[in-house]
């Protein structure tokens, strides 16, 4: 007779079963902690509608809502499009200048929204810009997709946020940390498109660029410009929390539509706030879902035994753990989405990282930067899923240009690893 498994092994069994058979994420969740909960009779039943509301109940949890809401509003107002014509003037007349804006418009809108979703919709048009002066559709889909990673790690960060109410740590800490990687991220991508462009002789795009037109554009995008300025500003002054801060980016961005650019129209906004809906409904079922399967991995003592574990086989080298722990991630992130991710295997990774002396915020920044990736790494890859849509190619053509890409991004991760300094720097100098 089969002896059955302990209930964390067995409801990840069942997990990556679900999955498998093509369930959607939440339900997989929710369903392989259901049953090893019924199964196991870990708990009475009546207790799971206090594991699944305790998990949304988190006050620093209302801030996703309010940056997605923030962040597709950005799409549709003229915040996002002055901001791209900003970094068109600035980086335009380099080889690969038109690839460049993508990748810095990117970090500009991650700095405003936080939301990968958001950038897409805002520099989706780019492919088809960039396929048009010569571009390849793959490599301009694959940098598209590339440039919207940066708004989970460059603050403020959704993913920042769940971190830290998972780990209990700080959030205004966490959105320091992830300055500096999301500024290596710029760095590293555009040094590729422009040794790429130069190799390949890509097409240079012919923007106008001078003084007057500098100014113009800084002109027209200095709302843009100011948001991030204004929330990060009020969290480190200490005027409002990082969630306060979430509200005050709706409000500004409102404002900003209504009395300078004008450009929504009053009968978008049902429709938006539509859709925002939808995206944090999903976000929270995930989360919720993944409270289940959790409140088993926690109660069976998986976090325990995965503690022990690492530190065996690294024999207590944080070298090694870090190489463990990244490998891990890089694996899971091409099945699961950043959010599933996070929830899941936080709980299980920290008290090993925390056993070899690793920072908590450093390691949020290492987590965050490793599952940015996720956007871009196939099978699952919601980015690149969604900019091969738009350009109406094969997810495969598009996930064979992105494969340089990964490249890059495992480099910053190195860089981010081990160099704590990147991330915690930043942490320092804020505080």
């Amino acid at each position: 007779m089969m002896e059955i498994p302990s209930s964390g092994l067995l409801a990840f069994i069942l997990f990556f079963l679900f999955l498998f058979v093509n369930f959607p994420i939440s339900v997989s969740l929710g369903l392989a902690g259901v049953s090893v909960f019924a199964l196991y009779e870990l708990a009475p039943f009546q207790t799971l509608p206090m594991i699944f509301s305790g998990a949304i109940s988190s006050f620093a949890l209302l801030a996703i809502p309010l940056f997605i809401i923030a962040g597709n509003m950005l799409a549709k107002t003229g915040v996002a499009s002055r901001l791209i014509y900003l970094a068109q003037v600035i980086v335009g007349g380099v080889p690969g200048g038109l690839a460049i804006t993508v990748i810095v418009a990117g970090a500009f809108l991650g700095a405003l929204s936080g939301s990968n979703v958001a950038a897409i919709a805002a520099l989706g048009f780019l492919i088809g810009a960039m396929h048009k002066v010569g571009y390849p559709i793959g490599f301009a889909c694959a940098t598209v997709a590339a440039g919207c990673t940066f708004g989970v790690v460059i603050p403020p960060s959704i993913n920042l946020i769940l971190y830290g109410v998972i780990a209990n740590a700080s959030i205004p800490a966490l959105f320091a940390a992830g300055i500096g990687p999301g500024l290596t991220l710029v760095v590293v991508l555009s040094i590729y498109i422009y040794i790429v462009a130069r190799y390949k002789k890509f097409p240079i795009a012919q923007v106008e660029r001078n003084w007057p037109i500098f100014w113009r554009a800084l002109r027209e995008a200095f709302w843009g410009l100011m948001a991030p300025v204004i929330v990060l500003g009020g969290i480190y002054g200490g005027i409002f929390t990082a969630t306060e801060a979430a509200a005050v980016m709706v409000a500004y961005v409102f404002l900003v539509d209504r009395f300078v650019y004008k450009e929504m129209n009053w009968k978008e906004y049902p429709y938006m706030m539509l859709g925002s809906g939808i995206t944090t409904g999903v976000v929270m079922l995930i989360l919720a879902m993944a409270s289940i399967l959790s409140y088993v991995l926690m109660l069976d003592g998986t976090a325990l035994l995965v503690r022990d574990w690492l530190v065996q086989v690294s024999g207590g080298s944080m070298v090694i753990m870090l190489l463990l722990v990244n490998m891990i991630l890089i694996f899971a992130g091409m099945f699961l989405d950043p959010v599933s991710a996070i929830y899941l295997l936080v709980p299980l990774f920290l008290p090993a990282i925390q056993a070899v002396g690793v920072d908590t915020i450093h390691f949020g920044t290492i987590m965050t930067v490793n599952l940015s990736m996720a956007h871009i790494t196939p099978p699952v890859g919601l980015a690149l899923y969604l900019a091969s849509q738009i350009a109406d190619i094969p997810f495969t053509q598009a996930a064979r240009a992105a494969v340089p890409f990964v490249v890059c991004e495992v480099i910053v991760l190195a860089l981010v690893t081990f160099i704590p300094d990147i991330s915690l720097s930043f942490v320092g100098w804020l505080s």
